[in-house]
C-alpha cells in the first residue's frame, strides 16, 4: 500500500502561492470564503510541496489566500511528494473533482441550515435568521433570500436552473409571478431570447400586474425598456392642440336646414337597435346626412385634441397596427371629400381656406 501523505500544520502566510494555479478567485469570492473559515475553520487541507527551506502550495491557493485574510496562523496541509508534472496532475484532479453545487442544491442546503438554526434559536426569524444563515456560510442575507426563493419556483423552471439555462440572477425575478403557466412561459422566453436579468425583472412585473397581458407582449415591452404596471408609469406626451373646427358659414347652415335627412327605409325602420357592432361593443350605423357626418368628424377631432386617443394607445398592445390602418383610412376620407367638393364646385379658393382657419 502507498504511504499516506504527511499532515502538517503551517502558517498560510509563510506558504508560497503557486503562480501557475489553474483556479482564480476574485476579491469578493475570497471575502465570502474567509468569513466561512473564521466561523468553521479550514475544513479541507491544502496540498503543499517542499521548496528550499519552505513550502509552496500545490493545490488550495484560494483557501490559502482566504485563510490569510481570515487571520489564521496555522492550517492543515498535506505534504505532496511528486515531480512538477505529477503536481500539475494532482492540482487539476483536485479542482475538477471538487465540483460546485448547482443553485438548487445550494438553495436546498441553505433551507436545511435555516431550519436547523431556527430550531436551535427559536427567537430568530425573518431577516435576523437570514443574516445568521449568511454569517454561517459567508454570504449576505440578501443572497440567502435570493437562493431560498428559487425553491418556490415551479418544477419546470427549476429544471432550467439546474440545467444551467437560467441564472440565479434571472430566475429570482420569476418568483413574483403567481400563475405557474405564465411563470413557465416567461422562463422559456428568457432562455430563447437570452434576456438580461433587468429585462426579466421588467417582464415579470408586467406579467404579474396585468393578468390579461400576453407574456410575449410583456417581454416585447421589457426589451424596449418599458415599465408596465397596473397603470402605465410613463407619462404620456401631451398631444398638440388642434385648431378649432372651422365654423360653418351662414350659407352652409341654410343649405343644411334646407336639406332634411333622407327617411329611413322600411328595413331600417323595423331593424330596431340591433345590428353589427364594433370590437368594443358599440353599434355600427350608417351616416345618412351631412350633419351626422360632420358630427362624427367632430368626435374624432375632439378625441385627438383632448388626448383621449393618446392615452388609450398606451394600454392596447396592437395600437400601432390599428392606428396605422386608421391613418390610411382617414387619408382616403380627406382625398374622397376633396374630390366630392371639387365635383360639386364647392371647394374653397386657396385664400379662403387660410381665412376660415
Amino acid at each position: 500500500m502507498a504511504e499516506s501523505p504527511r499532515l502538517l500544520y503551517l502558517d498560510p502566510a509563510a506558504l508560497a502561492p503557486d503562480p501557475d494555479n489553474v483556479r482564480r478567485a476574485d476579491a469578493d469570492d475570497l471575502d465570502a470564503l474567509a468569513a466561512s473559515i473564521r466561523t468553521h475553520g479550514l475544513l479541507q487541507p491544502l496540498g503543499v510541496a517542499r521548496e528550499g527551506a519552505g513550502y509552496r502550495v500545490v493545490y488550495g491557493n484560494r483557501r490559502r489566500a482566504a485563510a490569510v485574510r481570515a487571520g489564521l496562523r496555522r492550517v492543515p496541509c498535506l505534504l505532496v511528494e511528486a515531480s512538477p508534472a505529477e503536481r500539475l496532475v494532482q492540482q487539476l484532479v483536485e479542482n475538477l473533482q471538487r465540483r460546485e453545487l448547482n443553485p438548487l442544491d445550494q438553495a436546498a442546503a441553505l433551507a436545511r441550515l435555516r431550519a436547523t438554526l431556527q430550531q436551535r434559536e427559536p427567537a430568530l426569524a425573518g431577516r435576523a435568521l437570514d443574516e445568521a444563515v449568511g454569517r454561517a456560510v459567508g454570504l449576505s442575507a440578501a443572497t440567502v433570500r435570493r437562493y431560498l426563493g428559487l425553491l418556490a419556483l415551479v418544477p419546470a423552471v427549476q429544471e432550467r436552473i439546474r440545467a444551467g439555462e437560467l441564472t440565479v440572477t434571472q430566475a429570482q425575478h420569476l418568483v413574483a409571478i403567481e400563475d405557474p403557466l405564465r411563470q413557465e412561459a416567461l422562463a422559456q422566453l428568457a432562455v430563447e431570447r437570452d434576456l438580461s436579468a433587468a429585462a426579466v425583472a421588467r417582464a415579470a412585473r408586467a406579467v404579474q400586474a396585468r393578468p390579461n397581458l400576453a407574456v410575449a407582449d410583456a417581454v416585447a415591452l421589457a426589451e424596449q425598456g418599458a415599465e408596465v404596471g397596473p397603470q402605465v408609469r410613463e407619462r404620456p406626451v401631451a398631444p398638440s392642440r388642434l385648431p378649432p373646427r372651422p365654423a360653418a358659414t351662414a350659407q352652409e347652415e341654410a343649405d343644411e336646414r334646407a336639406e332634411p335627412d333622407a327617411p329611413p327605409s322600411s328595413e331600417e325602420a323595423t331593424a330596431g337597435p340591433a345590428g353589427p357592432r364594433t370590437a368594443d361593443g358599440h353599434r355600427r350605423f350608417r351616416l345618412r346626412s351631412v350633419s351626422a357626418f360632420c358630427d362624427e368628424v367632430d368626435r374624432l377631432a375632439r378625441c385627438l385634441q383632448e388626448g383621449d386617443l393618446a392615452r388609450a394607445s398606451l394600454h392596447e398592445a396592437d395600437a400601432a397596427v390599428q392606428l396605422r390602418l386608421a391613418a390610411r383610412q382617414l387619408a382616403y376620407v380627406v382625398r374622397a371629400l376633396g374630390q366630392l367638393l371639387e365635383e360639386r364646385g364647392w371647394a374653397e379658393p386657396p385664400g379662403d381656406t387660410a381665412r376660415s382657419a
